[in-house]
Parts: C-alpha cells; sequence; structure tokens
C-alpha cells in the first residue's frame, strides 16, 4: 500500500481523551507521527470534490499528489509544489488541508459524516429540526465543519493547509481560535457545549527545507448545556448527504433532504444500478453511479468509479419523500487492497473493473 507519514503536533487535548489514530489508547498518549493512506486520501477528494460534469477517470486527478517525492516515508513534495504558481498553491493546500481534516475525522473519531457550516448557518430547518438552530453571532470567518464524536458530542472543525508552519504560540493560530466565538449551535434556543478542533497541514516541500509536513491538532472547547439531543446527529447526517448529492444528477434527492418542500410519494425514478463482482465478501452488493453514462462506455483502462450503496440511496429517498426520519442503512467501512473503498456513509470510490451492470431499476 502507498502510505506516507506526518509529524504530528498536538494541543489543550482534554483528560480522558478516547479517539484513535492519532491517539495510542494502550500506551494513553498522543502518537508523534500519523500514516496515511494515499490511495483512500485521493478515494476522499474525489468523493468532495466530485463533480459530475467532469467525471473522474484515475486517482492521478488529486493535482497536488502528483508532486510527492517518490520513494520516501514522508509527506514531502518536490520543489515548491503542489502548484505551479501562487494562485493553484493556495488552492492545493486548502483542499489537501480540507480533505486531511476530513480523513482525520473519519480516522479518529469512527464517523464520516460531516456537515459544512456555511449550509446550516441561519437556515430555517424542516419542522422535525426546528428546535435547532446554527447562528452567527459576530462577523467573520467560522470554523468549517460540523460533526457528532465518538462519544456522541457535537464539534467543530476548522481546517488549514499552509506552506509555512504556524505553531500553537503563533499569533495566527489565535486568529484561528477566535473563529469558533463567531456562531453558537443551539438547542430549543440555548446554546449547546460543543467541543472544537483546528486542524493545520504545514506542508513540506523541497524549497521550504521543512524535513516533513506537520499536523497540527487542538482541541478548544466552547461553554454551553451538556448536548443530550439526538436529532443533532440526523441534522448532519442528511447536511453531509445533501452536500455530496446535490453535485450529481441525484440532487433532486439532496436538495430535498433538508427541504419543507418534498419529493411526490408516487413519482418512481430511474436509476442505473452495478453490482460489485469482483469481490467474494461483497458480492452481488449493489451501488448507484453518482453520475450518468451509458454502461457500455463507461468500462475504459483503469476507470474510477464513484457511487452510493443502493440501499442507502431508497432510505435517502424515502425521507425525500417526507417520511421518517433515522432510516439509515448500516454500512461498514472497507479498504479493499486499496481499490475499493465503502465509506460508513455508504458512498463507495473503486476500480470500475470489480463491477458488473445489473440493470436501470425503478425506485
Amino acid at each position: 500500500m502507498n502510505k506516507r507519514e506526518i509529524i504530528l503536533e498536538t494541543n489543550n487535548f482534554q483528560p480522558g481523551f478516547s479517539g484513535n489514530f492519532i491517539f495510542d489508547q494502550k500506551a494513553k498518549k498522543f502518537l508523534n507521527k500519523i500514516e496515511i493512506d494515499l490511495d483512500e486520501l485521493c478515494a476522499k477528494f474525489l468523493l468532495e470534490e466530485f463533480d459530475d460534469l467532469r467525471p473522474v477517470k484515475f486517482y492521478g486527478q488529486f493535482p497536488a499528489l502528483n508532486y510527492l517525492i517518490e520513494n520516501i516515508r514522508e509527506f514531502k513534495f518536490e520543489g515548491a509544489h503542489p502548484g505551479a504558481s501562487k494562485d493553484p498553491r493556495k488552492e492545493n493546500s486548502r483542499v489537501l488541508g480540507q480533505t486531511i481534516c476530513r480523513y482525520f475525522v473519519e480516522k479518529t473519531f469512527g464517523t464520516g459524516f460531516m456537515a459544512n457550516i456555511g449550509t446550516l448557518l441561519g437556515r430555517k430547518l424542516p419542522p422535525e429540526f426546528a428546535h435547532i438552530s446554527v447562528d452567527r453571532i459576530q462577523e467573520g470567518d467560522t470554523p468549517d465543519f460540523l460533526f457528532i464524536d465518538n462519544n456522541n458530542a457535537p464539534c467543530l472543525a476548522e481546517a488549514k493547509g499552509r506552506r509555512t508552519a504556524v505553531p500553537f504560540s503563533d499569533n495566527k493560530f489565535d486568529t484561528w481560535r477566535k473563529q469558533f466565538e463567531k456562531i453558537e449551535v443551539k438547542i430549543n434556543g440555548s446554546p449547546t457545549e460543543v467541543k472544537g478542533y483546528i486542524t493545520e497541514l504545514a506542508i513540506a516541500n523541497e524549497d521550504n527545507k521543512m524535513s516533513n509536513s506537520i499536523f497540527y491538532v487542538e482541541d478548544p472547547k466552547l461553554e454551553g448545556k451538556e448536548y443530550n439531543d439526538g436529532n443533532l446527529d440526523q441534522l448532519i447526517k442528511l447536511a453531509h448527504y445533501e452536500r455530496i448529492l446535490a453535485r450529481t444528477y441525484l440532487n433532486f434527492v439532496g436538495n430535498s433532504l433538508l427541504s419543507n418542500e418534498k419529493l411526490s410519494q408516487s413519482k418512481n425514478y430511474g436509476v442505473r444500478v452495478f453490482k460489485v463482482a469482483g469481490i467474494e465478501a461483497l458480492r452481488n452488493h449493489e451501488i448507484v453511479p453518482l453520475y450518468e453514462f451509458l454502461p457500455n462506455r463507461f468500462f475504459l483502462k483503469n476507470a474510477i468509479f464513484i457511487g452510493i450503496s443502493f440501499a442507502v440511496l431508497k432510505n435517502l429517498l424515502h425521507i425525500a419523500r417526507g417520511n421518517q426520519i433515522g432510516l439509515y442503512e448500516s454500512v461498514k467501512y472497507i479498504n479493499f487492497n486499496s481499490v475499493f473503498f465503502q465509506f460508513i456513509d455508504g458512498f463507495t470510490v473503486c476500480n470500475s473493473n470489480l463491477l458488473e451492470y445489473v440493470e436501470r431499476r425503478e425506485i
């Protein structure tokens, strides 16, 4: 497997931390480095940056990783890369920082469900979520993401990607801390206690002479009443699916999940269904692509398939039609030889040769 190591620096974590990935549960101490699976990182990137108007064909379309120095263990780039000039470098740093942040949350807390704060700020939510609000209380930049951790606690995350390291003691880091003061998560009108994670990926390359990239993680805590309302978890899950499906031909499902206007109960929708034929343990597991295409034109050499579990999509359509919320198919995380990734939200990124076309099906 294609793996790289990144230096880890942590700060301000509370006693009793129970996450993984950055923490040795046996020794009860934080690690000094983390290991990144580049193939899985690429799979996460392809989902995050997905646009069915530009269907991806291979993992190399994560542009930043094309410039990693070969045959070393460090997460370090050639020259001044990633990016050939100022604007591409800034964008690559942002995308790398956000993708690594999502990777960190999923590996540390076991959740792949993250809502973009910007889509929830001041939003009028459906009746079942009317007692929840995410409010801006100050002007300025806000954290990027909202998620629920492995202890059922709501958390905010702010993701940074930079070419120079900003240590915890730097004034710049202090301005990032203040972003958490810009918003409140409220339950029944009262602020709820929220944990906050600031993640910074300081990107090493040959020009800045850093020996390796550094991943900084800090755990500030926001005051409020102890969280005890399970509906926030459901809201985050639906916002997560909305964000990804909204960029696909299935946007009519995604955009109806948190809308007061629901899809018809009587109208059926046609989707193309594939099954996993190349992995015995997953044989006949059914997946729907996130883009429309003619099956006989899709299977190109090294083509990458991006899709969603058919069972999960059916449940989401059930909700988009205005039915009961909370019907989520239980999905197991799978990494099969770094060529088939199934994430716990039901999204799949894999080599298309592992699949067989079944039929066009009405749901």
